[in-house]
């Protein structure tokens, strides 16, 4: 190998590095989606003819050996859980559970939380244990479960469609978005309907005056985020970017912060990305429920500002449906701290699909694995040639 071979590839190899950098802030997010369960056959790892229009999903963590996902399925009124080591390792259903139903109206599960305080006891006048789980439901029912094959009503409220539920941080209190009367509904560590005051949760003005309602509500942190649609099912399939909204309050109801519009599109799902996330690392993530507009958001958490998204693939020969929810695992049975779980009503919320997204190397890293691999060559010329390598 000549000298001017040797600089040709340094040069190249430098040219390289500057291109593929230079394209990193202009570069569409790129993350690796793999299916784990789905209700079609062929289309995940395992598939599961319960797991239909998957909504909320929790586990147990992190613990030493952190429990499994639990995943409501509202189009079979059941939760239904799958362990996941890593990223791949899932097991087919582990155990499903029923949620109870009404003769009359919607049903099925939507959000839900698991529970680990001492609060939130199953049966009548709190006379069980402590709920492990709990779910919100289509009918306005609350329901628990703390073992066996089916959960237990704890609180229903009359009219009410709850189409998402949160926990507070010290697991005394529960949130239920209510799409029918465009509220959030709180309730005690007994079940009891509570009221925290005067404008507690109220929908910020500019986003009631967008007729938006309130769809989903989670807590993290700390801090209570709502995401906001059009009102009714019809609306929020079809619901274009722009209409939707997330607000941010404090665990009492207190309004912090605002995001409106945008790539919104009938929001229901919010993760805040740790920073092994690839690209959006640190960012808030937020999906779009809108069958038109089938994604993942990704907005800066101090400035709101939109910085891209995630593309949600349904799969060869099926349609969109509802992106639910999202979340980070933890490790043990519930997978990776840095990937990014999510449940998906393919083919218009009558199929089902649980999956997760991981982060494909930024060009940057490309680059300078390249530049590596260059490096490398030239060291291994210079030994050939009898000369030292610098340190």
């Amino acid at each position: 190998m000549t000298r001017s071979t040797v600089l040709a590839i340094l040069s190249y190899s430098a040219v390289a590095v500057t291109a593929l950098c230079a394209s990193r802030d202009n570069a569409e997010a790129a993350y690796q989606q793999t299916n784990l369960v789905s209700s079609v056959s062929g289309l995940a790892s395992v598939t599961d003819s319960s797991l239909v229009n998957p909504w909320g999903i929790s586990f147990i963590g992190p613990t030493p050996s952190s429990g499994p996902f639990w995943i409501s399925n509202q189009g079979t009124n059941t939760t239904t859980v799958y362990s996941v080591v890593g990223t791949t390792g899932v097991s087919g259903n582990l155990l499903t559970v029923a949620i109870p139903t009404t003769a009359g109206g919607p049903n099925g599960p939507t959000g839900q939380v698991s529970n680990t305080g001492t609060s939130f006891r199953v049966g009548d006048g709190g006379d069980g244990g402590a709920a492990l789980f709990i779910f919100a439901n289509l009918n306005g029912a609350i329901s628990a479960w703390d073992g066996g094959s089916t959960a237990f009503v704890q609180q229903t409220t009359p009219g009410a469609v709850y189409t998402g539920l949160a926990k507070n941080q010290a697991q005394t209190m529960l949130y239920a978005a209510n799409a029918s009367d465009g509220a959030i509904d709180v309730f005690d560590g007994a079940f009891n309907p509570v009221t925290l005051g005067a404008g507690a949760f109220a929908t910020p003005a500019a986003i009631a005056a967008s007729s938006l309602v309130p769809f989903n509500v989670h807590d993290i942190g700390g801090s209570v985020y709502v995401t906001y649609a059009p009102a009714g099912r019809a609306a929020q399939t079809t619901a274009s970017a722009g209409e939707g909204a997330v607000a941010v309050f404090d665990e009492n109801g207190v309004l912090k912060d605002t995001i409106m519009g945008g790539p919104l599109a009938a929001p229901w799902g919010v993760a805040v990305a740790p920073a092994g996330f690839g690209q959006f690392g640190g960012d808030l993530l937020v999906g779009n429920f809108s069958f038109k507009d089938s994604r993942i958001d990704a907005f800066d958490p101090a400035t709101g500002e939109f910085v891209g998204s995630i593309a949600i693939d349904a799969g060869a020969g099926q349609t969109a449906g509802g992106l639910w929810d999202m979340t980070f695992g933890t490790g043990g049975n519930n997978g990776s701290p840095t990937a990014l779980y999510f449940s998906d009503g393919i083919n218009g919320e009558t199929g089902g699909l649980f999956g997760v997204l991981t982060p494909v190397p930024e060009p940057s890293t490309w680059a300078m694995m390249v530049l590596g691999f260059a490096g490398l060559g030239f060291a291994g010329y210079l030994n050939s040639r009898g000369r030292a390598v610098p340190a």
